[in-house]
């Protein structure tokens, strides 16, 4: 049995409509289409084929039918359309970005907080992750003989501070010392690549210079990890309840809800396709099993062409593809070219 044109055609008809509806859709219901040009007696041959083929079930005896997480998977490969925003969106959407890009985190925040209301789906962003960033310079405070306060200055414009206590005591000579070297080896380069370019500046150094440069590495890269995992941001977790899926299922809408809330396992969930400009997992398709039942679109956002961090939206599987997608992309497509002109400014 072949998925011929007539057969893609009632496919997406029943899927945009369920999409709309939530109610199982019948032959009575497609033969009113305008698009439908053939009767229901041929409507409901096709659409008992659809269903031998995985692509349609039947939830109830006598109900209409409704889409498997197969017919999602062909609708968004082949049949979902990209559409240009209208005017008026894509300019809130410049104004969000104009006025809070200086303040990068507070963009991050803002993205989830704007992606929840104009999708009215639950939303989340993830700040770039520390390791990827371009570092601008590194200043090494003494804070005692045995502490440190390490301000990071990227040139993304992100100011981060960190406290970290040392196996040996320092002065602040040798401080501003080791502090040059990371600013040398740091320029152009990301705290990830900085292994690499650190090792031929070593033997400028004194033996207690080069032994508190070579520990002070694993620890700032050991808490740059630590802070990625927690720096994940969820907004409209309550529109899960306008849905019939989870508003009739407390419990279902619950466990949703924790898993949102879990940084960790959000975390993993939002790197697990970041070397994707956009990505759509459906029902089965996610791991964890509370996205189970639903459907997690992501886009990435990029850093001189390297990702740095994702934002996206969660869903019912029955999710208005065509919209989200569209808005993800446009976003995308904007964050990053705000990325640059700041980068370059």
């Amino acid at each position: 049995m072949t998925l011929d044109e007539r057969k893609l055609q009632i496919l997406e008809t029943i899927v945009r409509e369920y999409i709309q509806s939530a109610e199982p859709i019948g032959s009575r219901t497609l033969s009113k289409n305008p698009k439908m040009k053939i009767s229901s007696a041929t409507i409901r041959n096709e659409m008992a084929d659809l269903e031998e083929m995985g692509y349609l079930y039947q939830p109830h005896t006598s109900a209409g039918r409704v889409p498997s997480e197969k017919a999602y998977r062909l609708y968004v490969d082949q049949l979902m359309t990209i559409m240009e925003l209208g005017g008026i969106l894509q300019e809130e959407i410049k104004s969000v970005y104009n006025t809070y890009m200086d303040e990068f985190t507070e963009a991050i925040q803002r993205t989830a907080r704007l992606l929840s209301r104009i999708t009215s789906y639950t939303a989340f962003s993830m700040a770039p992750q520390a390791k990827h960033l371009n570092c601008k310079f590194i200043k090494l405070i003494l804070l005692g003989e045995m502490k440190v306060l390490l301000v990071l200055v990227t040139k993304e414009r992100i100011v981060r501070n960190y406290v970290i206590t040392l196996t040996q005591p320092a002065s602040e000579a040798i401080l501003d010392k080791v502090g040059n070297v990371l600013n040398i080896c740091l320029k152009d380069i990301t705290l990830y690549e900085l292994n690499d370019s650190i090792m031929d500046k070593l033997d400028a150094l004194t033996e207690e210079e080069k032994s508190l440069l070579l520990e002070m590495i694993p620890l700032l890269k050991e808490i740059l990890i630590e802070e990625d995992r927690q720096r994940v941001y969820a907004d409209g977790l309550d529109k899960i309840f306008n849905f019939p899926e989870f508003a009739d299922d407390i419990e279902r809408a619950k466990k949703f809800i924790e898993t949102l809330n879990h940084q960790t396992l959000l975390a993993h969930k939002l790197t697990e396709n970041i070397q994707r400009d956009l990505s759509i997992q459906i029902g089965e398709e996610n791991v964890e099993e509370a996205f189970k039942d639903c459907s997690v679109v992501t886009a990435t956002y990029k850093i001189d062409g390297k990702p740095i961090g994702t934002f996206g939206v969660v869903g019912p599987t029955r999710m208005n593809y065509d919209y989200v997608v569209s808005v993800l992309d446009f976003l995308r497509k904007e964050f990053n070219a705000q990325i640059s002109r700041m980068i370059n400014d």
